[in-house]
């Protein structure tokens, strides 16, 4: 009988613990959502190489990386400022067939 308690303890035991892990990350997952987007957006960035920056970066791949404040995406009026703040100007080029293509690139003055 004592064998079958304290499997049964340490079943709880582990229960506890597994929640407690889910509770701190989704803890962390709002946290990060209400960060500011220029915060975010910064982050992002960081991550993204430098090379694939100066090739331009598209608004949808952007909006795709970036949780929006209360669910879904980010808002891509939202996210174009944030890119002007952090120095970032829009280009846009119309291709004949293949249509119009808008990308991001860093202004280097």
């Amino acid at each position: 009988m004592s064998a079958y308690i304290k499997q049964l303890n340490a079943s709880v035991e582990a229960d506890a613990a597994r929640r407690a892990e889910q509770g701190a990350l989704a803890c962390q997952e709002v946290r990060e959502r209400l960060s500011p987007l220029e915060d975010r957006l910064r982050r992002l960035m960081g991550t993204i190489p430098e090379q694939l920056q100066r090739d331009g970066l598209s608004l949808s791949a952007l909006q795709s990386s970036l949780r929006g404040r209360w669910r879904g995406n980010c808002h891509p009026g939202e996210l174009g400022a944030a890119l002007r703040k952090l120095g970032f100007a829009r280009k846009r080029q119309w291709n004949g067939n293949s249509g119009f293509k808008a990308l991001w690139y860093r202004n280097v003055y």
